[in-house]
């Protein structure tokens, strides 16, 4: 075999090897991302725990009228009484608006306001 030929052969050789070696490593990155992907999901997802599993009390809606005082806004008011059956803020103003027929968030001193409340306690 001519010295040409067996360096055409050792350069073929070294590539395969070089090749070999980036897809080992290619594999070992995938595998570390789907791990770590797998880790993320397990450890962020909420788990049910005893104190999930444990029933709520069940809450009433009921409704109370306010006065209106100077200076007072729908989301002092939102503060104030929404509980956590609204998802939000925005949610409690939308249903006092929609109940007190408002077209606006103006309200003003000496206004009386029907307002939604969600409690525990059974009122008869």
């Amino acid at each position: 075999m001519s010295t040409n030929a067996k360096k055409r052969k050792s350069l073929r050789e070294r590539r395969k090897i070089q090749r070999r070696k980036l897809q080992i490593r290619a594999a070992a990155a995938l595998l570390s991302l789907v791990a770590v992907t797998f880790l993320l999901i397990f450890h962020f997802t909420p788990q049910n725990t005893q104190a999930d599993s444990e029933p709520k009390a069940p809450t009433y809606k009921y409704y109370t009228s306010i006065r209106v005082s100077s200076g007072d806004t729908l989301w002092d008011i939102a503060k104030e009484y929404r509980t956590e059956e609204y998802s939000d803020i925005s949610s409690y103003i939308a249903e006092v608006r929609e109940i007190n027929h408002l077209s606006s968030n103006q309200i003003t001193d000496g206004m009386y306001l029907c307002i939604p409340y969600y409690s525990e306690e059974y009122k008869s």
